[in-house]
């Protein structure tokens, strides 16, 4: 799709994110200037920083009141029940075939 064929509203749209100019002509691309993560310009892997920032992101983790998790572990524990039965149930029923077949 050329530029002259956007409409009014197209052309203000990506002026204003900078893709054509005001003279509706693509802008040149710029590249915004690397930095080394965490802002350090040093580099490299600092562990004071790992964990401040683990503790940061932990404040923020919404931790499960107690009905909610004692109804999270009921599902798991029923849950785990119901498939260890099963799998309990195809081993026997696997069994017996098998020990039909080879009687």
């Amino acid at each position: 799709m050329s530029t002259n064929e956007y409409n009014r509203e197209q052309k203000r749209l990506l002026q204003r994110q900078g893709t054509l100019d005001a003279d509706g002509m693509p802008a040149p691309a710029v590249r915004p200037e690397r930095r080394p993560a965490g802002g350090s310009s040093r580099g490299g892997f600092h562990p004071r920083q790992f964990v401040d920032e683990v503790i940061l992101e932990l404040r923020k983790v919404m931790k499960p009141k107690r009905p909610e998790l004692i109804n999270y572990a009921t599902v798991v524990f029923f849950t785990l029940a119901f498939l260890m039965s099963l799998v309990y149930a195809l081993d026997y029923v696997y069994s017996l075939g098998a020990s039909h077949i080879f009687k």
